[in-house]
């Protein structure tokens, strides 16, 4: 039986669903988002027995002792993943395609606080790709500087890249097969991103990046790998002044613990050891007059266990 046989109960993506998720005005996000851009965005809610199903398989995992954790000693993984990419990239060329990261595979996501199931498989990729278009566009007006830290394959600077064909790119990762590919990505589109070696954890490689007041900073899905070993990171930011940074990234402290859909969240988060503790801390510089969080936002989508799109942006006083 097909599962999407009935037509009319499926739901479709719309600019008022992008301006709730981006939590920014429909006015910029319909300055961003074309027509062609939303076709195709469908999804089904899942009944309560798919949703048991989907209980039963985060339990599983919950349970499983040989599941990956984030932090420092997980470099070789990132080495092995990056260095598929850079394997795919060498024998299809740059493209969206081949550079998308091997996670962007589930039909399964979180929206609006239930499981829904998408129609397509790159449901998620392309809403990702739409709230950073929304992003940049409402935070790099006055910028000439981008660094993405943990730019992994090089996809979200080859999306600046086409959006601001001028601005200065920075890409800085930990290891070598991503800054190989930021290199394929200059030799075949013609783009002049500078890539530099930085571990986010030690800051070794901190002395050859170049942050000014017209600098941003950008990390989507990347902090994350630091779980609460983002200190370091976070005063080096705040130390070298740049105009803004933005953290599209799973934030623990917006989920509300009391519902147990966002529970099931925080127990697959705290097992995959992601960031924890990035926004209460930065709370706690604004309070002290050091930043201002101008802000901070949950966008109710989120792969099949967690929500990895949540929105904080801020910047030095």
């Amino acid at each position: 039986m097909n599962p999407y046989s009935d037509q009319a109960s499926l739901h479709s993506i719309s600019l008022a669903d992008l301006t709730k998720m981006s939590g920014l005005p429909m006015t910029t996000v319909s300055a961003v988002v074309q027509c062609d851009d939303l076709a195709g965005l469908r999804y089904l809610p899942l009944n309560e027995a798919e949703t048991t199903e989907i209980e039963q398989r985060l339990k599983n995992i919950l349970k499983d002792n040989t599941i990956e954790r984030a932090g420092a000693d997980a470099q070789h993984r990132w080495q092995l993943g990056w260095q598929e990419i850079l394997e795919r990239v060498r024998l299809g060329g740059i493209s969206e395609n081949t550079l998308l990261p091997q996670y962007f595979k589930h039909d399964i996501l979180r929206l609006y606080g239930g499981y829904i199931r998408a129609t397509t498989l790159d449901f998620e990729k392309r809403i990702f790709r739409l709230l950073k278009a929304i992003l940049f566009f409402n935070y790099f007006f006055n910028i000439s500087h981008v660094i993405e830290f943990g730019c992994g394959t090089g996809a979200n600077l080859l999306q600046l890249h086409k959006m601001f064909p001028k601005m200065k790119l920075t890409g800085c990762d930990w290891v070598q097969p991503s800054l190989k590919l930021i290199r394929r990505i200059n030799q075949e589109t013609g783009s002049n991103i500078q890539p530099i070696h930085f571990n986010m954890f030690t800051l070794d490689g901190n002395e050859n990046i170049d942050i000014t007041n017209f600098t941003a900073v950008v990390t989507l899905h990347a902090m994350e790998q630091l779980g609460n070993n983002f200190g370091p990171f976070l005063d080096m930011l705040i130390s070298n002044r740049p105009a803004v940074c933005i953290h599209l990234e799973p934030i623990i402290e917006f989920y509300d613990t009391n519902f147990e859909f966002d529970l099931h969240a925080v127990n697959y988060h705290s097992k995959r050891n992601y960031l924890s503790g990035l926004f209460n801390k930065l709370r706690d510089y604004e309070k002290v007059g050091d930043i201002e969080i101008i802000q901070s936002h949950r966008s109710g989508f989120g792969s099949t266990f967690q929500e990895a799109y949540s929105i904080i942006v801020w910047r030095p006083l």
